[in-house]
Formats: structure tokens, sequence, C-alpha cells
């Protein structure tokens, strides 16, 4: 039950939040709007535009989770077969069971001792039962044949529409009972008196008044599946022959769930959580309710709000050596904030709920940290899993680290949900608790990075190089065994032999590319597949006989380079090949990508450095 006592002080320390749910509320998406006057007389009604339809309604337990025949009216805001007591006069065969039940619900509350003037208008103009005939008379619908015709609003049939109201009381500020915080006020106090059973709370070990119908709508307004749940009246399939009824299996107050699940539902809406299919993670402080999720991008592109200082320092301007220490400080203050740092006492908590089936919610993760240990790990992930990438933002490389979203859709795919979710759950631990990165994660990258005809545009490829770049320095770092760890920049002092003859391979890609892009006057031509990405997984097995492949096919591109671009590259092959002892015929290690991409990187920055200084000129 921790989960649900996190929840419920999360909920104390926000409540001030006007995006967060009263208790005793739900969501519902209205498609009309009836305005009454003062003395209950309707004025007009309207239909609710889309990007306005989501309304803040009371609900009792019962209502807040019915479904399929069962007569549980909500207390205010409701259906129009619920709020129109002449609605049978207009569509046959309709009762009037449901009107009956919530009228005698609104009534009680409407006389009770915390009722409002503006309950008690809806309610008198509610009991005159002409909802039906007002809304024709406003050209609602019309007869046609005796049958009513009614334009459904927003796809929704006429025996779904929800109508919501609005009280024009002279001197009252809100004449939207759905944005009245008195409203909401007057309801939460009039249902909590009229909660008389008791039962021993599991969550705050007090004798209060509990739930049976726990609330629903977690992860969106359309979630029919919940956290805790028992419907098994006869008790073989939920009990198990152990128990009577649900409560002796536990019992939560009803105040502590429903601000409990008011809070994860504001979680889940507010914070840039992590949602692949029917998984949610989310991850939240009560001490830093602005923390971003681990497990997507952060931006350090440009500056961000909450974090000092702006955009990282150009890591070009002396010298082309990246610094972890500094990129790791950047990462603690895009993840915690440039406010004071976590105390010892501060905790983060992290989250991930999912459909078990269509009405059950399960938790596979649920976690608590100190902050401190928690922003060390994340930190040390992102700095870890770090490679230089391309910003259309800021037109430059720059640091990057992949989001657990891209990972897992290179390394499992998209269409095995399956192992996604294994991939997926194997990762979250590495980030948010240090564990190491398993190797097999790395090589399935390595598999799909070797392969660029798998992709239809250069660009995805290129991004997938670059992810498992990352995870392949990530694996470097943690394999601790005293071998060469190549940083995200250029290492022109490696010895590693896999790493050159990356580099080899680059300096072949460029130079081709070079000659297509001065010899064609259509971009598209350009772009086309150099001999060195048509050789890539043949390169890795047999570098020395596909390399002298790809010598021959180089000669005419460098014949068609102009004289610098001819020299340079000429040079350049010379002094890669003189490092290599070409009688070794062993495959390349995956060292050989790092050495790929770094080459690549270094000969785009050299190019687009030529061409600023030729504008300044």
């Amino acid at each position: 039950m921790s989960w649900l006592n996190d929840l419920y002080l999360t909920y104390e320390v926000c409540k001030s939040d006007p995006q967060l749910l009263p208790i005793a509320h739900l969501t519902q998406n209205a498609q009309l709007e009836v305005v009454l006057d003062e003395e209950g007389n309707f004025s007009r009604a309207s239909r609710v535009d889309k990007e306005d339809a989501v309304t803040v309604v009371p609900v009792t337990e019962d209502s807040g989770s019915r479904s399929g025949k069962a007569i549980f009216p909500h207390p205010l805001c409701d259906k129009l077969e619920y709020i129109a007591g002449d609605y049978a006069d207009f569509v046959p065969g309709s009762m009037g069971d449901k009107f009956e039940a919530y009228i005698a619900q609104l009534g009680k509350w409407a006389q009770s001792d915390y009722s409002l003037p503006q309950i008690r208008s809806v309610y008198r103009y509610l009991q005159e039962r002409r909802l039906m005939e007002d809304l024709r008379e406003a050209g609602f619908f019309t007869f046609e044949d005796g049958r009513i015709q009614a334009e459904k609003q927003q796809g929704v049939a006429l025996e779904n529409w929800f109508v919501r109201f609005a009280v024009e009381i002279p001197g009252q500020p809100e004449r939207r009972l759905y944005r009245d915080r008195q409203v909401f006020d007057s309801y939460i106090e009039y249902y909590l008196s009229i909660q008389n059973s008791r039962e021993l709370c599991y969550v705050s070990g007090e004798t209060v008044p509990c739930s049976e119908k726990h609330p629903a709508k977690i992860r969106n307004t359309a979630d029919k599946a919940k956290l805790i749940s028992a419907n098994d009246a006869s008790g073989v399939l939920t009990f198990k022959g152990r128990f009577r009824d649900s409560s002796q299996v536990a019992s939560v107050s009803y105040e502590i769930s429903q601000k409990a699940h008011s809070a994860l539902r504001w979680l889940i809406a507010r914070q840039s959580s992590l949602k692949i299919g029917e998984q949610v993670f989310v991850t939240w402080s009560m001490e830093n309710l602005d923390m971003p999720s681990p497990f997507l991008e952060l931006d350090w592109g440009e500056e961000t709000e909450g974090i000092a200082d702006g955009p990282y320092p150009d890591w070009e301007e002396e010298q082309e050596v990246f610094i972890d220490d500094a990129y790791s400080d950047w990462v603690h203050r895009a993840i915690w904030g440039s406010g004071p740092a976590p105390e010892d006492r501060d905790t983060v908590m992290v989250m991930g709920v999912e459909a078990a089936t269509t009405g059950r919610l399960s938790i596979p993760f649920y976690q608590k940290y100190g902050a401190k240990q928690f922003i060390q790990n994340v930190a040390r992930w992102k700095t870890e899993t770090c490679w230089l990438s391309w910003s259309n933002k800021t037109q430059a490389y720059g640091p990057w680290s992949p989001s657990l979203i891209e990972i897992v859709k290179l390394v499992a795919g998209e269409k095995n949900a399956k192992l996604n979710k294994s991939v997926r759950e194997r990762l979250i631990p590495c980030i948010v608790e240090g564990r190491k990165l398993p190797y097999d994660i790395v090589l399935s990258a390595l598999g799909q990075a070797v392969n660029p005809s798998h992709f239809k545009e250069y660009w995805e490829w290129n991004r997938v190089v670059t992810i498992t770049c990352a995870l392949l320095r990530k694996w470097q770092i943690e394999r601790g065994d005293g071998r060469e760890e190549h940083s995200m920049s250029l290492n022109v002092e490696s010895k590693d032999r896999s790493y050159i003859f990356g580099q080899l391979l680059a300096t072949a890609e460029m130079l081709e590319r070079s000659a297509l892009v001065m010899g064609s006057s259509s971009n598209k031509e350009g772009m086309r597949n150099t001999a060195a990405e048509k050789y890539f997984v043949r390169f890795q097995r047999y570098p020395v006989e596909t390399w002298a492949t790809i010598r021959n096919q180089l000669q005419p591109y460098v014949m068609k380079l102009g004289n610098a671009g001819k020299f340079f590259y000429i040079h350049k092959l010379a002094e890669l090949t003189d490092r290599l002892d070409m009688s070794q015929r062993d495959r390349l290690e995956p060292t050989f990508l790092q050495g790929y991409s770094s080459q690549i990187i270094e000969y785009r920055n050299s190019s687009r450095k030529q061409e600023s200084g030729k504008e300044k000129d």
C-alpha cells in the first residue's frame, strides 16, 4: 500500500493546483451546455466545442464506475436520458427510471445543509420535466415521421449527449458550475456527510468510511481499467473461497483512494511521462514536481526554463574533446532544476501501470528512491549513453543521449509487443538504479546499425548509428577490463585496429559522396548509396578483402575531385592504411562503428567550418 500513501501525500502537497481533480469528481466530455437563470428558468443552450469538452463533474462511488445497464446517476451533470424528465416523450421506448433515480439523488443534495443557490436552481428547472422540449425549441432537433431527428454532437448519438450546467446569478463571479470551486466543495462536504459504514483503512490505520468501488480513468478519460477492483460477487474467481467479501482482503479510505487516484491521473496528464501501448511510466518527487521523466530526451539544444546559464557551452571552441563532468553537471541541472540540490530526506518515485485486461490495471514497477542517488544514477546513464548528434535547433553537432523509447524501438522493433515490453523492463533499472547495460541489447542494436540497406532514408540509419555508438560507449565504460574506451570526439591516437578500420570506411564514404555532390546537378544523385554503405556488413566480417574491393571502386571518384580534395583524401587514406596491419584478417570488433561515426562527424564539422569561414569572408 506504499504507492497509495505516496500518491495521497502527493495530492496533499499539490492540492492547490487547479488541474488536480477534487475528490468525488471525475471528468467527462460534454456535448451540450444548458444555461439557467437564478430562478431556474431556461435561458439558452449551446453546443460545446471539442477543445472545451472536458468537464469536471461530481460523482458517487457507483456512478464513477458505472457500466452496462446499471442505473447509477451522477449527482449533477449527466447524459440526457438521466436528466431530461421528458426524454421518454421524445424517444419512443425509453423508460423514466433513470430520471427518477437522478432527480431523487439531486433533490437530497439540493435540500441538504450543504446546498447552494446554483444547485437549487438546477433542481427546480429539471423538476419541470421540459428539457427536451426546450432543446427542441432551441433548434437542436426536429421531428420527421413521428421520430426525433437529432444531429450527432461530436459524433455522439442523442442518448449519450452529456449535458453540463451554468447558472447566471447577479453578483456571482462564476456561472459555470463545472468550474466553480464552491460547487465542488459543497458536493464534497455533502457526500462525505452521508458516508455511514466505517472500516479499518489499510493505508492510514484509522477506522473511517472506506471505498468499495475505486476510480477508473487513470491513464486517460476513456480508460476503464482500475487499480483496485473486486466485482465477482460469487467469490469463485476473485476470492477463491478464502474471503467472504473484498473488505476482508483490503480496505482503503474513500478520501485516500480518491486523492491517490486523482494524484496519479494528474501526474500522468501533466508530466511528459513514458507512454508505450498499454504501459505508462511516471516519475515524480514531492519536493520537485517539475522534474522531467528520465526515460525521455532532455533538451539541451537551447535555453530551458528552470535551468540556469543557457545552453551547454560550445564544446568545439578550443579543442574538440568532450568533458564528461561538465555534461554530467548539465544533466543534474536539467533533471532537478537549477535550484537547491536535493537533500538527504528528499525522495523520487517511479511507477509503471499497464492494463492487464480491459478492466484491470497492474503495477509492474514501483520503486521509491533517495533523490540524491536517483539523480546520480540518471545523470550517469545520460552521460555514459551519449554520442554526438546533429541538432536542427542549434545547427551544430552536440551531445545527445537517446530516450528509452528510441532504444527499445531499435532493439525490439514496434511489432513484437511482448519483446518490446521485455526490453523496456530490463532497461528501466539500468537508468534509475544504475544496473549494468545487458550486452545482448548492445549487440542487437549493432546488428541494425551495420545494415544501412534496411533503412529507406539516410537520416534514419544515421540515427541508428548514433544510438548504437551511445550504447557501445556505455558498455565500454562498464566493462572495466582496462581496454580502450572511445570518447565521442574523434580519437586520432587510437591504436584499436577496428576503430581505425572504421575511420578508413568513413573516409571512403566521404570521398565518394563529395565526388557525387560535386559532379551532380541533383540532390538525389548526391545522396545515393556509396560503396562504403553497400559493403558495410561484409566490411565488418572481412575488412581486409572488402577494403580492397572498395578501394578499387574509389578511383573514378578520386578523379572527379578538385586538386585540394584529391590531395586531402589520398593523404588521409594513406595515413590510415599505414597504421593498419593488413596481414591480420580477423573480423572487426563493434568499436569500428564508433571510429566510423566519429570520423564522419569530424569531416562534416570541418566542412561546416570552412563554409562558415567563406561566408564571413
